[in-house]
């Protein structure tokens, strides 16, 4: 879990990604974050947490924003498989479908107008 703050920072740094239409890496989030170990661990939870919230609301994925630095850069496996759960990616996880959903998710997050953070 996150802080309610390290929560906060995290939102603020999804809406500066997404007004620059760009996507940011696990490790910077963590980095910018402070997070404290398993970072990794904590992070991907609660961007699977956000990605349920915003599912919720009928609201594209900001979540997708935060992609591995490793090429290609997507989301994590476990992201992937989260929103799977949630019915958002119905394909075979690939490279090449994981990348087609990316893409069109990223164009809906970059349109839409979420709630002042």
């Amino acid at each position: 879990m996150l802080s309610a703050e390290q929560h906060s920072g995290l939102l603020k740094l999804l809406a500066a990604t997404q007004r620059q239409r760009g996507v940011i890496t696990y490790r910077q989030v963590i980095e910018q974050l402070q997070l404290p170990a398993p970072s990794v661990r904590r992070l991907a939870s609660a961007l699977e947490q956000l990605a349920c919230a915003d599912h919720a609301q009928g609201w594209p994925l900001r979540s997708a924003l935060v992609v591995s630095q490793a090429q290609p850069a997507h989301p994590q496996l476990g992201f992937i498989q989260c929103v799977q759960k949630l019915g958002c990616f119905q394909a075979t996880i690939d490279e090449a479908n994981v990348a087609a959903w990316l893409s069109a998710e990223l164009a809906q997050v970059y349109l839409f107008s979420y709630p002042e953070v």
